[in-house]
């Protein structure tokens, strides 16, 4: 009788440690969330002040929390010592001076300090294929410069003009690469030096001037967004100039996806009432619409201006396509393209992707 007693005291024991154990394992992961996922992330409660701070040469991580938090860039050195370490970023912080500011992040301030020497700021890398907007938000995340500001100066014809950037945008005539900027750096600062790396990266591939360069730089951009291997540019280059040709194909029509897409986006000044439903994904009421001058489904030609930053293959794809008998082409699932000379096998092709890819 008296074992018989004692079993639900045990069976009671052992629910407590099980209960114990799934709330200890739930803290543990909760915490690593905020420290490894939220915490990077979350800015530092400031007034946006300016800090020159200085990295010694051979410096600790533990000197360096305590020198960010007496700077007043970090409130937690210990959340903060604690995340450093588990990334495992000190190891790529580099000796300096760097300009900070006490709203950064802690993934902000890492980026910062990663530069090479002193005064380098802030570090920005913009990727091939991004466009204006996307930028923006890039330099407002990262405190170089608002947002509204960079897109007023995107299209400010007289900085425009100022740089003989031939667009009504500086969209395409930024350079991508990575940079350091000072925070709170001038919008028409940011893209002077951009568009200068632009002209200086391009110098070796003989660009036209004015309008022939927008041509260009347009069709480049396009190149760039369709064109997941590199190698393939030259190729897809060579169809939208076949597409061009009215003797080898009557519609003119490039028919580009992110051509329409584009024109949805709403870092432009006026986006046609379509792009209202336009959620990322392209359906009819894009696809047919007139109002949308970069439809290239609707109007024959090359958009009216670029429609990201192209890398330099996809500027010496344009500059030099590829002879190719090819009209069409699309997307497998490894990224690459089936092209098609004729409409009968771009259809085919179009229905084996459909196939193998479950749609």
């Amino acid at each position: 009788m008296a074992e018989k007693a004692n079993k639900p005291q045990v069976s009671r024991g052992k629910a407590r440690i099980v209960t114990f154990v799934l709330l200890f394992a739930f803290a543990l992961f909760f915490s690593a969330y905020d420290l490894l996922v939220t915490y990077p992330d979350t800015p530092h409660t400031g007034a946006g002040t300016t800090v020159l701070f200085t990295v010694k040469k051979g410096i600790g991580p533990k000197t360096l929390t305590k020198k960010l938090q007496h700077a007043g860039l970090i409130t937690s050195p210990g959340k903060f010592g604690l995340w450093l370490k588990l990334t495992d970023q000190y190891t790529t912080v580099n000796a300096g001076e760097f300009r900070l500011t006490d709203t950064m992040t802690p993934s902000q301030i890492i980026d910062a300090l990663q530069g090479k020497g002193a005064h380098k700021g802030i570090r920005i890398t913009v990727p091939e294929g991004f466009t204006l907007s996307q930028i923006g938000a890039l330099l407002d995340r990262f405190g170089v410069v608002p947002r509204d500001d960079f897109r007023k100066a995107c299209f400010d014809a007289t900085l425009l003009h100022q740089l003989g950037i031939p667009a009504t945008s500086a969209e395409g005539f930024l350079f991508p690469d990575t940079y350091f900027f000072d925070p709170n750096t001038p919008a028409n600062q940011v893209i002077t030096r951009m568009h200068q790396q632009f002209i200086d990266k391009t110098a070796g591939l003989g660009l036209p001037d004015g309008t022939a360069q927008l041509a260009i730089v347009t069709l480049a951009s396009i190149v760039q967004a369709e064109a997941k291997i590199a190698a393939e540019a030259p190729i897809i280059a060579g169809v939208y100039t076949n597409r061009m040709n009215p003797e080898k194909f009557p519609s003119g029509r490039l028919q580009a996806d992110p051509t329409v897409a584009y024109g949805c986006d709403p870092f432009l000044p006026v986006t046609p009432p379509s792009c209202a439903t336009f959620k990322g994904v392209l359906g009819s009421k894009q696809l047919t619409d007139n109002e949308n001058l970069y439809n290239t489904y609707k109007h024959a030609g090359l958009p009216p201006g670029p429609i990201c930053v192209p890398g330099l293959p996809a500027i010496a794809a344009a500059l030099n396509p590829k002879p190719v008998p090819y009209f069409y082409f699309v997307v497998s699932k490894d990224g690459r393209h089936q092209f098609s000379t004729t409409l009968t096998e771009h259809e085919a092709a179009v229905r084996d992707y459909r196939k193998s890819s479950g749609q």
